[in-house]
């Protein structure tokens, strides 16, 4: 009986998922990872909080698909950035300017980095397909 209830808990909580899809193209290189970071506030984007879900694939192509399951549904936005050499970090100039791909929902931040009211977007119930273009 316990693991009846168990299971039917588990079957409750999943309901409530949705599973976000992304289409990530233009990377420059076919080595290293994509760095992902799914935010559910304006804290998270920032880097003040914790993001809703992370992810790093690895880099075979020019574009990868990465599938990001049982989110919420609700406001999110997301960050990413093409760690080319697998160093863990996103590598700058002198000034600051990236030299490695990155990118934003909505395609935001060829200036810099947007702010999160301009990368949000609404994950659906029954899912939502995004695709990003790395600059």
């Amino acid at each position: 009986m316990k693991t009846l209830l168990a299971a039917a808990l588990l079957l409750a909580a999943n309901a409530h998922a949705a599973t976000l899809t992304l289409d990530i193209q233009g990377l420059s290189k076919k080595s290293g990872h994509v760095l992902i970071a799914v935010h559910a506030d304006a804290a998270s984007f920032n880097d003040k909080g914790k993001p809703a879900a992370v992810r790093s694939v690895e880099v075979k192509d020019a574009k990868v698909t990465v599938t990001i399951p049982d989110l919420a549904p609700g406001t999110y936005a997301v960050s990413l950035f093409h760690d080319a050499n697998d160093n863990n970090k996103l590598d700058t100039n002198f000034i600051g300017i990236p030299k490695e791909g990155y990118g934003f929902s909505n395609n935001v931040g060829a200036r810099g980095k947007p702010k999160f009211d301009e990368a949000k977007f609404t994950l659906a119930a029954d899912g939502t397909t995004l695709t990003l273009t790395v600059l």
